[in-house]
C-alpha cells in the first residue's frame, strides 16, 4: 500500500492528510496555540470529589477542570487524593464540548514497538491486531525473554503491531528510551509545583509517524521547518525507513487547494457519502452515539432482494470504515445495514468489517448484530470528531438541524399581537425574510396601520420581538 502524508501549515492551525493509494483516509487538525493534551502528563491538584459522578475534579492548569474517574485511580501512585493534594495524571481524552479532559493515574508511554505501563507491574499484553493465538504467544514470549534482564522493575508492556518484524536491537533501544522517559517524568514531577505540565505529547506529525511505524512513501509539506524536524525524527526513530521528504514549492496554487482540502472539508461536513453503485451512506453524529445508515439509492442490480442487500452491504463496508477514520468518529457507532435474512450473509458482513478495521490504528471493538439487525461497535475516543473541530453551531438552529416553520412563527406572532391589542400601537422586530408573511398576517388582522415593522438581519428566522407603543 502506498501511503503519503500531506502537511499544510497556517498561522493558527496545521492540517494533516493521510492518503492511502491516493485516497484520503485520515484528516487531522492541530491548533498551534493549544496544548496537545491527549497523552500529555500533568502534575495536577485535586479540587474535589463528586460522589454522583464517582470522579475527582482536578486542576491541570488548563481552561477547564479535568476529571479523573475513580476506577482510573492507581492506588500505588495516587495514594493521596484529598482536596489540595498533588497527583500525577495523564490525559486519556482531550476536552470535548462542555466536558473537561478525562484523566487517568494509569500512565502509558507509547514507543515505536512497545507501550510502557509503569504502574502495571508484570502485565504484558499484545495488540489486538494479532488474531492468531500461536503468533500472539510466540511474539509475547520472544519479547518477554528479550527484556527480562533489563526490565528489573518488571514494568508492564503492550506489544505494538510494528514489533512483529522489528529486530531485537530496535526493540531493546525502544524499551530503554521509554524507561529513560519515565525516569525523567518522575524527576520533573518531584521538582515542579501543581498544576503544571510534566510531559507534552510531540506534535501530531511525530505521533502519526509513530502510529504507522514510519510506513510512508512520501511526506509533502509547505513548511520547510516541519520537514526538517520530521527528517530528524525519522532518522533517529526509523533509520531504515525510505521516506521521500518533498517541500511544496508551487507558487500559483497552494498545497491546500492542490490536494483539494477545501472540497474534502465540504464532503466531511456533509451527512452523505456516495458509493460507485449509486448506493449511499447517511452519517449522523449525536451527543451519545454515531448512526450510519446504508441506503440502496439507485442501485438495483440483482433480481433477488437478499442478494441485492448483501452486495450493497459488502460494497458499503470499505467506505464505512474510511468515513469513520476520515471523520474521526468514535464512541458508540451503530450501523444500519440493509436488512438481510441469510445468516451466512450476516456473518460475512461482520467478518469483512473486522478485516477492514485492521487498517485503523485506533482500538475498535465490534459487538456484532443486534436483534433488530443493527451492527454495534465502539471506537476509542481521544478528541472531538473532525466535524465538531471543523464547524460551529448554526446561529439559527444551534445544532438541532431545523428551525420552526414560517407558519408556526406566524401563528405565535398572531397570538402575541392579539394579547397586546388593547394598546394603540405596536412595533414588531423581525428578520426581513419574513416581511411578506408578516404583511399578509397584519392585513388579515386589519392592523396594518397600527403596527410598525422594524427589520433586523441579525434576528433569527424563527424569532420575533413585539414591543408596546403607548
Amino acid at each position: 500500500m502506498d501511503r503519503k502524508l500531506i502537511i499544510t501549515k497556517g498561522i493558527k492551525n496545521t492540517f494533516y492528510l493521510i492518503l492511502e493509494n491516493n485516497i484520503p483516509v485520515e484528516f487531522k487538525i492541530e491548533d498551534i496555540e493549544i496544548s496537545k493534551q491527549t497523552g500529555s502528563i500533568y502534575k495536577g491538584k485535586v479540587l474535589r470529589y463528586s460522589h454522583a459522578m464517582e470522579a475527582f475534579f482536578v486542576d491541570i492548569g488548563e481552561d477547564k477542570e479535568a476529571f479523573l474517574p475513580k476506577k482510573d485511580v492507581c492506588e500505588e501512585v495516587c495514594k493521596n487524593t484529598d482536596k489540595g493534594s498533588s497527583i500525577l495524571v495523564q490525559v486519556k481524552r482531550s476536552p470535548v464540548s462542555t466536558k473537561g479532559a478525562k484523566l487517568s493515574c494509569k500512565i502509558s508511554l507509547p514507543g515505536k514497538y512497545l507501550v510502557l505501563l509503569p504502574q502495571s507491574k508484570g502485565k504484558v499484553s499484545i495488540s489486538s491486531k494479532y488474531e492468531n493465538n500461536d503468533e500472539r504467544n510466540e511474539i509475547k514470549e520472544r519479547i518477554k525473554n528479550l527484556l527480562h534482564k533489563i526490565n528489573q522493575e518488571n514494568y508492564g508492556l503492550i506489544i505494538r503491531t510494528a514489533a512483529k518484524d522489528a529486530p531485537d536491537e530496535a526493540i531493546l533501544e525502544d524499551f530503554k528510551f521509554l524507561i529513560e522517559l519515565w525516569n525523567q517524568i518522575q524527576k520533573d514531577y518531584n521538582k515542579k509545583k501543581a498544576p503544571s505540565i510534566i510531559y507534552e505529547e510531540p506534535f501530531k506529525a511525530f505521533a502519526i509517524l509513530r502510529d504507522y511505524a514510519g510506513s510512508f512513501s512520501e511526506i509533502i509539506s509547505d513548511d520547510v521547518s516541519i520537514l526538517k524536524m520530521i527528517k530528524k525524527f525519522v532518522s533517529e526513530n526509523f533509520p531504515n525507513a525510505n521516506i521521500k521528504m518533498t517541500p511544496y514549492r508551487k507558487r500559483k496554487e497552494s498545497l491546500f487547494y492542490e490536494y483539494e482540502l477545501d472540497k474534502l472539508i465540504n464532503k466531511i461536513l456533509s451527512p452523505y457519502a456516495y458509493l460507485k453503485s449509486g448506493s449511499y451512506l447517511v452519517i449522523q453524529e449525536t451527543e451519545a452515539l454515531v448512526v450510519i445508515d446504508v441506503n440502496s439509492g439507485s442501485c438495483h442490480k440483482q433480481k433477488n432482494l437478499e442478494e441485492t442487500a448483501f452486495r450493497i452491504n459488502l460494497e458499503a463496508i470499505p467506505e464505512i470504515v474510511r468515513q469513520i477514520r476520515l471523520r474521526d468518529l468514535s464512541g458508540i457507532v451503530v450501523i444500519d445495514f440493509i436488512d438481510m435474512v441469510n445468516q451466512e450473509h450476516k456473518e460475512v458482513i461482520v467478518e469483512r468489517l473486522k478485516e477492514e478495521f485492521k487498517k485503523d490504528k485506533r482500538p475498535v471493538k465490534i459487538k456484532g448484530l443486534t436483534q433488530l439487525g443493527l451492527l454495534e461497535l465502539s471506537r476509542k475516543k481521544l478528541e472531538e470528531s473532525l466535524i465538531k473541530q471543523l464547524s460551529d453551531y448554526c446561529q439559527h438552529c444551534y445544532g438541532r438541524g431545523y428551525i420552526k416553520s414560517q407558519d408556526v412563527v406566524m401563528f405565535e406572532l398572531e397570538k402575541t399581537i392579539n394579547k397586546l391589542k388593547p394598546f394603540a400601537k405596536m412595533k414588531i422586530i423581525i428578520n426581513p425574510k419574513l416581511s411578506r408573511a408578516v404583511d399578509s398576517l397584519l392585513e388579515n388582522l386589519k392592523l396594518k396601520e397600527l403596527v410598525e415593522i422594524e427589520y433586523n438581519n441579525k434576528m433569527q428566522l424563527d424569532k420575533f420581538e413585539v414591543e408596546k407603543v403607548l
